[in-house]
């Protein structure tokens, strides 16, 4: 009988996802936990989201780690519930935690919350950088001698980083990410018609119809806000083609970061990365004409995984399977 459970947790600032070495992936939901007036928690993930329309003064909805400081005992009370929810804890067994963390999250800060999850009942936690498990994910050998590059380009985060010999030889993150699409949509519609959307409707019209390529034959979508002048319901016809001079700035912003990223290489990093091009993870990737308009400026090949959402928890599994494989070995 087994006496060892373990277990992944891709922790980011938009979504929060929970995947076990036999069953995969289990949990992939927004990074979310409503609580009570007392700190008791109400709901965690999708179910906690819709929660913060509430007009419930009582409700307070948190995303620990959407702020420049993170809120632990938010943090701390998501993976409680979430830990609780799928019955990580197990009594008997020996449960190990192993936490895909994105760059912004430092050293102090990983250990506070590991002493936290050992006082809870962790066996071990186990961090491994975001853009590292990313790579595992992707399938890629990162212990040959020769350059690896990785792009992760997520809703709250944006890293890049070049692997040889089985270690990161060099890393970037960037500022701007995924979610300063749906505000420059907001901005926009608000600068241009006069008109408030909520954010759900930013993200729709972001997967819909968020293009940055001008087409022949564009999408078009009707989208419903608030006049901001007479405070009215109204609606708006919008296509695709709308939408490329307000995004396709952003694809310039994050070219230019790239490109000065690899001009930090080595000449044989650079040779490379130019021969077998940046490998591309993360959701933001699906925004339409991203990948060819930054293969473009960057005049180098860029290929996206997959399933660019499911690349860090796929990383995972692959860890969490190795760490097993590991342990029978012993």
């Amino acid at each position: 009988m087994k006496i060892m459970i373990r277990v992944g947790i891709d922790l980011g600032a938009d979504k929060i996802r929970l995947v076990t070495e036999n069953e995969g992936l289990l949990f992939d939901e927004a990074c979310m936990v409503a609580l009570d007036q007392k700190g008791n928690v109400l709901a965690i993930g999708d179910e906690a989201k819709e929660m913060k329309e509430s007009l419930d003064q009582k409700i307070r909805v948190i995303s620990p780690l959407s702020q420049n400081k993170i809120d632990f005992d938010a943090l701390h009370a998501l993976l409680e519930q979430l830990i609780y929810d799928y019955k990580v804890f197990r009594m008997f067994k020996k449960t190990v935690l192993l936490f895909s963390y994105p760059m912004a999250l430092n050293r102090q800060q990983r250990e506070e919350l590991k002493q936290h999850l050992l006082e809870f009942g962790a066996y071990r936690v186990y961090f491994e950088q975001e853009i590292w498990v990313a790579a595992i994910g992707a399938q890629l050998n990162l212990f040959i001698p020769v350059a690896s590059c990785v792009l992760n380009l997520g809703s709250s985060n944006c890293d890049i980083a070049v692997f040889s010999n089985g270690q990161m030889q060099r890393s970037s993150q960037y500022k701007v990410a995924g979610r300063h699409v749906n505000l420059l949509i907001q901005k926009w519609l608000r600068q241009s018609c006069h008109m408030q959307i909520s954010d759900s409707t930013a993200e729709k019209i972001k997967i819909n119809i968020g293009q940055t390529q001008i087409q022949k034959q564009p999408k078009t979508m009707l989208i419903q806000g608030v006049n901001i002048q007479s405070q009215k319901l109204m609606s708006l016809q919008l296509d695709e083609n709308m939408l490329v001079p307000v995004l396709y700035p952003l694809c310039e912003q994050w070219a230019k970061w790239i490109y000065q990223f690899l001009a930090d290489l080595s000449p044989e990093q650079q040779e490379d990365v130019r021969m077998r091009g940046i490998i591309c993870c993360g959701g933001t990737m699906l925004l339409k004409g991203l990948k060819e308009n930054l293969q473009s400026l960057v005049n180098c090949p860029f290929y996206v995984t997959d399933d660019p959402q499911s690349t860090v928890s796929q990383g995972l599994e692959i860890l969490l399977e190795r760490m097993g494989e590991n342990d029978a070995g012993r």
